[in-house]
């Protein structure tokens, strides 16, 4: 089976990237974020002509979130944490409890938005707690808007301190995962550096100065099926991108 999460940046303006990318990868589960549109306006029929099932929460302009599966979902819930804003969506397929957030991207230290991301990663953490997801197979995926640890970004000192990588952000994120959550990719792959989001300006993705900000969080009873997790960079090179790319998870049957 082939899970995988994308920041899309605008469904409707990724759509033929997104379908290639089901294609060509042979994608089983996709959760997308950042759709930027109501659910009214997502492109529901060019997935169901690929015989996806679909489930979206979508938000005019901002956020949203979706998920697309071959197999029939056994159970959907939006907005977990019942916000304004639309980031979560939960979905079981087969078994597996799949929860597609987009985190916040925050903002300044001490802002109003760095402390609403702060928040909604407690937020986060006490819902997993709460519903004993730990213990079943479950995983956790999006877009975090945090990179972990130094070999996550192209340059760990000039990015000190900056949205994404403050040392707040990254316990943030460290301490959802010490519940007992394991970066599959990271685990895979200790010691080698990918990246799954460049800016735009810059010149950024030429230069490779990108984070690895987007993830695929597993339970420990997902281990034994764990096969192999890796990002395609290549939908970062095509006209008109997202900034970011997917994250693949390979689990055996």
């Amino acid at each position: 089976m082939r899970i995988a999460t994308w920041n899309v940046n605008s469904i409707r303006s990724r759509l033929e990237h997104v379908k290639i990318f089901l294609k060509d990868n042979n994608i089983d589960i996709l959760g997308m974020q950042e759709l930027k549109t109501e659910e009214k306006h997502f492109p529901f029929e060019d997935f169901k002509s690929l015989h996806y099932y679909v489930e979206v929460f979508g938000q005019k302009a901002y956020n949203g979130v979706a998920l697309i599966s071959r197999f029939q979902f056994e159970k959907v819930d939006r907005n977990v944490l019942v916000e304004s804003e639309a980031r979560t969506i939960l979905g079981v397929v087969r078994g597996i409890h799949i929860l597609n957030v987009y985190f916040p991207h925050g903002g300044e230290y001490g802002s109003e938005r760095f402390f609403y991301k702060l928040e909604f990663y407690q937020k986060i953490k006490n819902y997993i707690l709460k519903n004993d997801f730990l213990n079943t197979d479950f995983i956790l995926m999006g877009d975090f808007n945090v990179a972990k640890d130094p070999i996550d970004v192209w340059d760990p000192v000039a990015l000190n301190g900056t949205i994404g990588f403050m040392k707040e952000e990254r316990e943030a994120i460290t301490d959802l995962m010490s519940v007992g959550l394991i970066d599959a990719f990271r685990y895979l792959y200790p010691d080698v550096q990918e990246f799954t989001w460049w800016d735009y300006t810059g010149g950024s993705f030429r230069r490779n100065w990108g984070m690895r900000i987007d993830y695929i969080l597993i339970s420990k009873s997902l281990l034994p099926k764990l096969k192999n997790c890796y990002i395609e960079k290549t939908f970062r090179k095509l006209e008109k991108p997202s900034d970011h790319v997917p994250v693949v998870l390979e689990l055996l049957d």
